[in-house]
């Protein structure tokens, strides 16, 4: 059995070095498109980044105000009407008072 013979001719060496162009400027542009998407994709990350900071941020501003209250009241100390409203709150009556629970809410 005989092998075909190609009819094609070889490339000449213009031809190669211009398909190298060719083949070049296609990966050039692929990688400038990669390039391009990542960088869009980074900034969506740090955008949001930004946001989880700022969040982060206004927590900590509100559980400073609140330790720093909570620092004031123990250095000041409670008092006795504080006290009574804790107690209150929890169910504790003075021995002088009477509660009266309304039943028409039922």
């Amino acid at each position: 059995m005989q092998q075909k013979k190609s009819r094609r001719k070889p490339p000449s060496e213009e031809q190669a070095k211009k398909r190298n162009r060719v083949i070049w400027r296609i990966a050039l542009v692929c990688l400038a498109f990669y390039g391009v998407i990542s960088i869009v994709q980074m900034q969506g990350r740090i955008r949001a980044k930004q946001d989880e900071v700022a969040q982060m941020e206004t927590r900590i501003a509100q559980q400073q105000e609140e330790n720093d209250a909570l620092r004031k009241q123990v250095e000041e100390g409670l008092t006795d009407e504080q006290i009574a409203a804790m107690a209150r709150e929890q169910g504790y009556i003075m021995p002088s008072e009477r509660v009266f629970a309304d039943s028409s809410s039922k």
